[in-house]
């Protein structure tokens, strides 16, 4: 009896200290756009899974607990299923079926589900959540454009005289019943963080057909050195500098590198960015509710922690043509989603394939010009993409003899424009009203303009 009434002291004092509740949310959203409308062979990509979530969900319910140093929250996103989206119904986000008026909802939720814990020292994180590396658009390690990662994720920090030395180490899961066997990237960081500069190591390995052990899970060790069966061991070197408005971040990322005497006859394949921001105006961070998935997305402690205001930033990236492959299907550096698809690909479960870090994968040049204007109420940025595609692909075959250059796109080279408009009104933390309008210019042409109201109701607070 003693230990169930201090169970419960426990629990009341837990419930007071926090901020805490039941929400539900609504985001009705209207769409004008020409997207293909496919039938029921269709094998969807990862531009179509990154086009159906530019969408936000129709409708949200969840419960959150929250105070000063901890958050769990459990969140149902009541989305159109993805066939629909596919075959005809992209003019909105209703959840109704494709070839009806009936409702059908996408059953494969909840997309965001996590507690997490944080402190001076640590910060701790387990669920389901959107993870995101670095201050850039886009990473080659992990970034917020897959829509989310089951995941474990501990960051450590520990202040010295001119600013704190960090550790962080992650462990993401894959659905295994698509190869019907386990993919698990373990992935940790070293490095500095001081007042004005940041940079630091990455590693990762991608261990495929078995389970990691405690020689694979352990964070204190250098995975490459391990020398695994089933395992793909990518590293790479980070760098930020602030000088006054100005911030310049970069990384290089190595998947391997062919030297002379090596064992392996596996091609040199690397991924490199370099990018910077300049703030032309300072300004509040934006304060909308909480109804599109990235608003929950896990983000690395980096230099540029602040968005208001008006900022530039530009972006070089290049992933070589070999990055990220192997010979083997489950040995690619891929994140294969699952989904209970009503009617596309043969019906039953779809699987659309992505990639844990870099959205356009191997073989690829970009560059991206983005201004970004941010207030307490107002959130918009206006973004161009100059993609050039070389024509090997991450499924094509892997081995020798490597036919193409290890740095060059292979050609021929397909190239594509894509500019987009996001514009966010929050009159206050409960409602948004959302416009975008985007196009992409290449071998096709589209373009979509969308228009959305939402709305956060809160109730019985604890």
């Amino acid at each position: 009896m003693k230990r169930l009434l201090l169970c419960l002291m426990i629990v009341v004092s837990v419930l007071l200290s926090a901020n805490s509740g039941l929400f539900l949310g609504f985001f009705p959203s209207l769409s004008l756009n020409n997207f293909a409308v496919h039938d029921r062979d269709y094998k969807p990509t990862f531009e179509d899974l990154r086009n159906n979530f530019s969408y936000p969900p129709f409708a949200l319910a969840g419960i959150e607990f929250s105070g000063d140093s901890y958050r769990a929250l459990f969140r149902l996103d009541f989305r159109q299923d993805i066939t629909s989206f596919l075959r005809g119904r992209s003019w909105s986000n209703f959840p109704i079926r494709y070839n009806s008026n009936t409702l059908y909802i996408d059953t494969d939720l909840p997309r965001v589900g996590f507690a997490e814990f944080q402190n001076d020292l640590l910060r701790f994180s387990a669920g389901k959540r959107s993870l995101h590396i670095g201050p850039a658009a886009y990473n080659f390690v992990l970034s917020d454009a897959v829509p989310f990662f089951e995941h474990i994720w501990i960051d450590f920090s520990s202040d010295v005289l001119s600013g704190k030395y960090f550790y962080s180490f992650f462990v993401i899961s894959s659905d295994r019943s698509i190869f019907d066997s386990p993919r698990t990237l373990i992935g940790h960081s070293i490095g500095y963080h001081g007042e004005s500069t940041r940079v630091g190591f990455v590693e990762t390995n991608l261990i495929s057909n078995t389970y990691p052990d405690l020689r694979d899970m352990s964070p204190f060790v250098i995975f490459h050195n391990n020398y695994a069966k089933n395992s793909n061991v990518n590293a790479g070197l980070f760098f930020e500098k602030g000088i006054g408005d100005l911030g310049l971040y970069g990384m290089l990322y190595t998947d391997d590198i062919l030297i002379p005497g090596d064992r392996t006859s596996n091609p040199t394949s690397l991924g490199w960015f370099l990018g910077g921001e300049y703030g032309i105006t300072g300004g509040e961070n934006y304060k909308g509710p909480l109804l599109w998935d990235n608003q929950y997305a896990l983000r690395e402690q980096t230099l540029f922690e602040e968005s208001g205001g008006m900022k530039i930033r530009y972006e070089h990236y290049h992933s070589t043509p070999y990055l990220y492959n192997r010979s083997f299907e489950e040995g690619k550096h891929i994140n294969p989603i699952r989904f209970n698809a009503d009617d596309i690909e043969g019906g039953g479960y779809l699987v659309i394939n992505g990639f844990f870090g870099f959205p356009y994968g191997p073989d690829v040049s970009l560059d991206l010009i983005a201004v970004t204007f941010e207030t307490r109420r107002v959130l918009s940025e206006l973004r161009l993409e100059y993609i050039r595609q070389g024509s090997y692909r991450i499924d094509d075959y892997y081995g020798e003899p490597f036919e193409f250059d290890w740095y060059r796109l292979a050609e021929p080279i397909t190239r594509s424009a894509k500019v987009s408009l996001d514009f966010h009104y929050s009159p206050d933390e409960n409602q948004e009203i959302f416009l975008s309008a985007s196009a992409l210019i290449g071998n096709k042409t589209e373009f979509c303009f969308k228009i959305g109201y939402g709305r956060v109701f809160r109730f019985i607070r604890f």
